[in-house]
């Protein structure tokens, strides 16, 4: 009987199974997962699920029964840790006090009522308690050296579940190949001079944290002292200072704590008037103060020394760059005063070898220049009775050939011979000048004018003076009076003369010694075409320039006014006063006419 009964209980139980997996489970959930509280403080569980609940059974450790609550209230477990600390609702499960060993896993099922169609469902929740954090500690070394081991400890008085965290300058510090972080200690080597500032070390778990900082200061030093070296002056060239002024040397060393500095020369100490401040104010008295000094930089604190060395220049001579920049400057415009003076020598030089080779060529080739072309007429060709015409000259007087006649040269004032003897230029142009007049009538003679001494002087070079013996009158004879008149008879007019002497030159006759020694050389014979076609130009002096016009030259006779022709009429008539002298007292021969005889003014007119 007993058999039928239980395989009739076990098919119930699996129809009743089957029927209920069959069916919606409630829904399950807590507010908060998992629950985290600290020690002391109340453990609140939360359900979110359906209003219609029939029941809610709290497990705890997934076997123990903690409680119940159905139909409204509560049913407690008294064999529990939490019977006097529990409480239990339809949505919550409050458990007061929380304890370390209060940590665990809690179960909730939830039995819906029968309308909601639901079924019974259960869920889990994790419940961790912890300690909070308390008196969390940072320890750095009171005396941290660079290049050396330094450590820091954080330290804690509570707290479970720790968690330690480094930072610095707000900054996290993690662990390289120089830093070690382990449990609350940190650990730098070596250390650096940049590892100074504020570290901080936090303390924390799950509920609670707690920050200490500190500030870490890292000694070092002393570096390579800096020398510097300050003077009223500052030399060109090599020398620090002047002999007799005061120069200060300047140590700097980078240090922590600052350097202690101290001075030696040649090894034995130097006094300063600010020890351990690293400044030197030397007055310098003597070239020999020159020499090496050294600065030695001590740290108290670490231990360490570090030396520099400078060499100090005593001079007796400075001078700074403004001074040697006008040294330059004064060089510069010496030199360039100099070269310009060299410039103007060979300028002036230059000029006056141009000029005097000038001069030279002027008198090698033509010594005596020809005539001044007279202006040509407007028809292009050259009336020779009228206008401008070049003086006439006879070479000799006392021969028998009139139709000889010369173009004087024009005077030049560069020529040696004319400035030696201008003097003697006027006296000697009567016995070079004729001018011819026609017969007044048969049987008479007429004298020929000469220019005075108080005519212009014409261009060219002056005759050689002769001497007080050959100028005198006595010398002319007869038969000079008689070719110069059948010469005045021959030729009318200027015009017949000077074509005669153009275009029937005659080979010049021989003259007396005394006078061919000393007459002028004459210029050239030019055909008449040539005369007449030269350009209308006044001619410029090589060394006077422009030369004014010369007044009329050798006017014709019958052109004079009467009183010439009268007085030539009267010379005719006394013979014995035809004897003229030389303006200048020397007594030319050439000429005869009246004492108060006046030509009229010679040259070219305007």
């Amino acid at each position: 009987m007993r058999q039928p009964l239980l395989l009739l209980s076990l098919s119930l139980a699996v129809l009743l199974s089957a029927n209920v997996l069959a069916q919606n489970q409630i829904e399950i959930q807590f507010q908060t997962d998992p629950v985290l509280v600290q020690t002391g403080a109340e453990i609140v569980f939360t359900v979110l699920t359906v209003s219609q609940v029939f029941s809610m059974t709290w497990q705890y450790q997934g076997g123990v029964t903690v409680g119940q609550w159905s139909g409204g209230s509560q049913t407690i477990n008294t064999g529990t840790q939490f019977q006097d600390r529990i409480t239990i609702t339809n949505t919550q499960l409050r458990i007061v006090g929380a304890q370390l060993r209060d940590a665990g896993k809690f179960t909730v099922v939830v039995t819906p009522t029968a309308t909601t169609g639901l079924v019974t469902n259960s869920r889990s929740i994790q419940l961790r308690v912890f300690d909070a954090v308390a008196t969390v500690t940072l320890l750095v070394p009171s005396v941290a050296v660079e290049a050396r081991n330094v450590s820091l400890r954080c330290t804690w008085t509570g707290g479970t579940d720790i968690t330690v965290r480094w930072g610095k300058g707000g900054a996290a510090i993690l662990a390289d190949d120089r830093i070690t972080i382990s449990a609350g200690s940190l650990v730098i080597n070596p250390a650096r001079r940049s590892d100074a500032g504020e570290y901080t070390c936090t303390v924390s778990n799950p509920i609670s944290a707690q920050t200490a900082t500190e500030s870490l200061t890292v000694y070092y030093g002393p570096d390579i002292p800096v020398l510097t070296k300050v003077s009223p002056k500052e030399c060109v060239g090599g020398g620090d200072v002047l002999v007799g002024q005061t120069v200060r040397l300047t140590c700097v060393s980078d240090s922590l704590p600052p350097a202690l500095f101290s001075w030696q020369r040649d090894g034995q100490p130097v006094a300063s008037v600010q020890p351990d401040s690293g400044v030197l104010s030397l007055q310098t008295f003597s070239t020999d103060e020159s020499g090496p000094y050294v600065c030695t930089a001590r740290n108290g604190l670490t231990g360490g020394t570090s030396q520099q060395g400078v060499d100090l220049a005593i001079v007796a001579t400075c001078l700074d760059v403004g001074e040697v920049v006008g040294i330059v400057i004064g060089c510069l415009l010496l030199i360039l005063i100099i070269v310009l003076l060299i410039v103007l020598i060979v300028c002036l030089a230059r000029r006056r070898r141009a000029q005097q080779r000038q001069s030279d060529t002027s008198v090698k080739t033509n010594p005596n220049p020809g005539p001044i072309p007279p202006d040509p007429q407007p028809n292009g060709a050259r009336d020779l009775g009228h206008g401008p015409h070049p003086p006439l000259y006879h070479l000799n007087t006392h021969t028998h050939h009139p139709d000889r006649i010369y173009a004087a040269p024009p005077e030049s004032r560069g020529n040696p011979q004319t400035l030696q003897l201008n003097g003697a230029h006027m006296a000697l142009q009567h016995r070079a000048v004729l001018i011819q007049t026609p017969p007044q009538g048969p049987g008479k003679l007429t004298h020929p004018v000469t220019n005075g001494a108080n005519q212009p002087r014409q261009g060219g070079t002056a005759p050689v003076p002769q001497s007080s013996a050959q100028l005198n009158p006595s010398n002319l004879t007869q038969a000079a009076l008689t070719a110069h008149t059948e010469r005045a008879q021959t030729f009318q007019n200027r015009k017949q003369q000077t074509q005669a002497a153009l275009l029937h030159p005659v080979p010049q006759a021989r003259v007396p010694a005394a006078a061919a020694q000393h007459a002028p050389t004459p210029p050239p014979v030019i055909p008449l075409a040539q005369f007449q076609a030269l350009p209308k130009k006044q001619h410029k002096s090589p060394t006077r320039g422009l030369q004014p016009p010369r007044p009329p030259v050798n006017i014709p006779v019958a052109q004079r006014p009467g009183q010439v022709q009268q007085r030539h009429a009267n010379h005719h008539h006394h013979p014995e006063n035809g004897t003229h002298r030389h303006a200048r007292g020397h007594g030319h021969p050439s000429h005869f006419t009246h004492p108060q005889q006046h030509q009229a003014p010679r040259g070219r007119p305007r």
